[in-house]
């Protein structure tokens, strides 16, 4: 499987969570690469997204993912991917070659609720490793424009053989409430969000997102 070099232009639906979590929380589990290991990583912002791409370089793919960020001030928080599930192995080999994404194939299972929720199941050989149901509950559509953001909440950072990998996303879309209505997961394989607080959720439609090639230090 070749990969598909930046940049990217992907666009598609999604869900976002943002979570406070406790200093210790990561340093628990499995998650955190070694050059995050140092006393200024603390780790108490993180979020979960659940993403649909109906359109990529690769194709369409469904994506789960969890980062982290470090909290030096509020308009620096530097964000890492520290766990992340895609449906293809295309996506997986551009994201690990292009990015250092950690990303791995999984299942995914999406199951409409009679009440308009979706339950989506990530099946890695045979093992449910996360099973979550998300809703969108209406309100007004806000658009939800990145450069209303400090440039390094959209940076994400990501680590492979020494180098820092440096990449500035940006986009655009519509923004509803969601809600998180059930989480479920193996916590040694992806980390359980419900020791943490949940601050707001999202439902993004209609997005489009453009992810160049990664500065590399």
């Amino acid at each position: 499987m070749l990969r598909v070099p930046p940049p990217w232009r992907l666009a598609g639906d999604g869900w976002i969570f943002l979570f406070t979590l406790r200093p210790w929380f990561l340093r628990n589990g499995r998650f955190l690469p070694p050059e995050l290991m140092g006393d200024d990583f603390e780790g108490e912002l993180g979020a979960v997204m659940l993403v649909d791409y109906k359109r990529s370089p690769v194709g369409p793919y469904r994506e789960l993912l969890f980062l982290a960020g470090r909290n030096r001030r509020w308009r620096n928080h530097r964000f890492s991917i520290l766990r992340i599930y895609v449906s293809t192995e295309a996506s997986a080999v551009s994201g690990r070659e292009n990015w250092a994404i950690p990303k791995v194939v999984g299942d995914f299972e999406v199951i409409p609720q009679k009440d308009g929720s979706e339950r989506v199941i990530v099946m890695r050989e045979g093992l449910a490793e996360v099973d979550l149901t998300v809703a969108s509950v209406g309100g007004p559509p806000l658009p939800a424009l990145s450069f209303a953001a400090p440039p390094s909440w959209r940076t994400i950072e990501q680590y492979r053989d020494g180098q820092v990998y440096r990449t500035r996303l940006s986009g655009r879309g519509i923004a509803r409430r969601g809600e998180l209505r059930d989480f479920r997961t193996e916590p040694t394989l992806f980390p359980d969000v419900n020791e943490g607080k949940l601050l707001a959720g999202f439902r993004i439609e209609r997005f489009q997102l453009k992810f160049p090639a990664p500065k590399v230090e």
